[in-house]
């Protein structure tokens, strides 16, 4: 048994990423109303993804149990402050929502509902996390069998072990996981960071190196390679 638990992101910000921490509070409160053992099942019915009327954009904020819920919610504070604080909070909740609209799609394509959770969403929040902070260190706990330790890694190993995870998911079969959804979030969330780039719209500090970066410098340097080899 492997367990791998990131617990920290060398991501140094210049904001204070207060509307991340908003969307965590209303999706944990909202959770009395919405959640699976509630009283009130029309509340939940509203926001369910592929039943309710506002489906689309409420499945965010409506999880299965406890545990969904604090599962994606720690995710969401671990990937989204950096992201946050880069993009600007009245630009982030956009973000977020847009994120989550575009896996619901993707699961109302493909016929993964009723669906309800913010994987979707969040997982475009890492995607974008991935294209900006590709070299940044995540610091990690495991578990494996009965030994435990620390590691830290560069955080475009660690999505990139996810994303494996999420595709043998969905090849597998989904144990009614919404893999669709995760996958379909991390690539919007990966074209979006770089059109943000691309036009300018946000910019890499000092001593940050984005996913664009690390492909031109490769590029450059197998150019040379290329160069040297002709001569």
């Amino acid at each position: 048994m492997l367990l791998i638990i990131p617990y920290r992101v060398d991501v140094p910000m210049y904001r204070w990423p207060w509307m991340n921490w908003v969307l965590i509070g209303i999706t944990i409160a909202l959770y009395p109303l919405c959640g699976a053992d509630t009283d009130y099942a029309g509340y939940r019915v509203l926001l369910v993804l592929g039943e309710g009327r506002f489906g689309l954009i409420g499945h965010v904020l409506v999880h299965a149990d406890w545990i969904h819920l604090l599962g994606n919610m720690y995710f969401l504070w671990l990937f989204g402050n950096a992201v946050c604080a880069k993009v600007g909070n009245g630009v982030y909740v956009l973000i977020y929502f847009t994120l989550g609209i575009v896996a619901g799609i993707a699961a109302l394509v493909t016929g993964f509902i009723p669906s309800v959770g913010a994987s979707g969403a969040i997982n475009g929040i890492v995607g974008m996390f991935l294209v900006w902070f590709l070299l940044n260190e995540v610091d990690v706990f495991y578990v494996f069998f009965f030994e435990g330790g620390f590691f830290s890694v560069s955080s475009g190993w660690l999505i990139l072990f996810w994303t494996v995870f999420d595709i043998w998911g969905l090849i597998q079969g989904g144990d009614h996981i919404n893999y669709v959804a995760h996958l379909a979030g991390l690539v919007a969330g990966i074209g979006l960071a770089i059109a943000l780039l691309k036009l300018n719209w946000v910019k890499m500090e000092r001593g940050e190196r984005s996913l664009l970066q690390v492909l031109w410098d490769w590029e450059d340097k197998q150019g040379e390679g290329w160069n040297r080899r002709r001569s």
